[in-house]
């Protein structure tokens, strides 16, 4: 071995020394690193389970937590953790809360009260606004409007209980309007799903039902909530409350806008299908099997 040789192969095991002493180096700064962290997040964990084991005090249940509700005169369990929010202590806590709209009551009461089904015009005759009303402190007339389809699964389950809402309610009007064959309106209105039930004071969009079970306790709390005024007797439902003025039943019905949407759809698959290298390669290869065929059969004949 000549001398540059070993010199170049001492310099190559120099710079090998030292590669592996910058890595070891390296290896155990990392692993400080990590020690150090892991003992701030043990630290950071045992001061939180300190303050977890804070021993919390437990509320103790008797017969005397039994409140009366104000649709029922049967006392209720206030301690219930059911589905009626009518029994239940925090949303009546929180309707004493809620500053209520002051309505104005119809004198006339109807011996049947129902839901009227109206159109666009109607309803938007039924909701004019008094300007002289300016705070919903000042009595105003208040109407309750359900918007619903008949297609609607949804719409169909609560209708029986919405049914039975107006005969708690004679002093008040309620309608009703078919969402679909009204879209325009029901945008205008703010209506984000079907159904939606809204109280209205002076004309305008009070309170919206956003519960999302259908029940008729609930709708009667929704109302009381909002205006303070409570339900006249028991409200259940009955047979004739299947029967209408809402459906009761799904009605199959042809969505025109859907069968327009596929036709735009298939339209426009086909123009840009036209402008594409496929469309024009495809057309290609006809022509000229076309041709073939055309000039195999002159030679035949």
């Amino acid at each position: 071995m000549s001398l540059s040789s070993a010199g170049v192969a001492k310099a190559n095991l120099t710079r090998m020394i030292s590669f592996k002493v910058l890595l070891v180096c390296h290896f155990a700064l990392e692993l400080l690193v990590a020690g150090s962290l892991s003992e701030q997040v043990q630290n950071s964990l045992e001061s939180s389970s300190s303050h977890d084991n804070v021993s919390q005090p437990t509320e103790e249940t008797s017969d005397d937590n039994l409140i009366k509700s104000p649709l029922l005169n049967n006392p209720v369990d206030g301690s219930s953790t059911g589905n009626d929010s009518v029994t239940n202590d925090t949303m009546i806590s929180n309707a004493t809360q809620i500053k209520k709209f002051t309505c104005l009551l119809d004198e006339t009461q109807e011996n049947n009260p129902t839901f009227q089904i109206v159109n666009g015009t109607t309803l938007l005759s039924v909701l004019k606004q008094n300007q002289n009303v300016t705070s919903r402190t000042q009595p105003a007339a208040c109407h309750v409007v359900v918007f619903f389809t008949s297609w609607c699964p949804f719409s169909v389950q609560a209708a029986p209980h919405l049914n039975a809402l107006p005969r708690g309610f004679p002093m008040m009007s309620f309608y009703a309007i078919d969402a679909y064959s009204h879209n325009s309106l029901t945008t205008m209105q703010g209506v984000m799903a079907i159904p939606s039930l809204f109280l209205y004071h002076n004309g305008k969009a009070a309170a919206r039902y956003n519960e999302t079970e259908y029940k008729v306790d609930l709708f009667a709390s929704f109302i009381t909530r909002y205006t303070g005024i409570q339900p006249i007797g028991v409200l259940n439902r009955t047979t004739a409350d299947y029967q209408g003025p809402l459906p009761t039943s799904v009605i199959e019905q042809t969505d025109q806008w859907l069968i327009l949407a596929w036709v735009v759809l298939f339209l426009s698959l086909v123009y840009w299908f036209t402008r594409s290298n496929l469309f024009w390669t495809l057309m290609e290869n006809i022509r000229n099997t076309w041709r073939e065929a055309e000039a195999q059969h002159q030679h035949i004949d």
